[in-house]
């Protein structure tokens, strides 16, 4: 018999969505570690590079926050909405950071593109979430 907290009606499991889920969590952490570092050691590489600084502080925030949205879908019973919310977990925050790359004067480098997808990736996954909320039976 399946584990109750393993259960799926579509997607991934719980149990893959919790590793995921704290596994990001970790990368964007380490991220937001990093950033602190710079400020701590004076690194004007980072310091004295506005949009440097704005994409990854963009990285961070959205993947810590997304990370902790996918930990909280781990926790439904129902898996629907939870494959695009991995997807959107790890390409915005990887978009932001995939900026960072050759950038050009005051615009991101063409990594920037897996934001919105990311982006869009979210908001499908939470569309369908609500949905299934709203179209269970209690």
């Amino acid at each position: 018999m399946a584990d109750h907290r393993d259960r799926r009606v579509s997607g991934m499991s719980a149990r893959g969505a919790r590793r995921a889920g704290w596994s990001l969590l970790l990368v964007w952490a380490l991220v937001g570690a990093g950033l602190e570092a710079a400020h701590a050691f004076k690194w004007t590489e980072v310091l004295d590079a506005p949009l440097l600084r704005l994409l990854l502080r963009l990285a961070h925030a959205h993947g810590v926050g997304l990370a902790l949205l996918l930990l909280v879908h781990a926790m439904q019973d129902d898996a629907r909405g939870r494959r695009p919310l991995l997807a959107g977990a790890v390409l915005m925050p990887l978009g932001f950071l995939l900026g960072c790359v050759a950038p050009y004067e005051s615009d991101p480098g063409v990594g920037i593109a897996l934001a919105p997808i990311g982006a869009a990736c979210v908001l499908y996954g939470l569309g369908r979430s609500a949905w299934a909320a709203w179209a269970t039976e209690a």
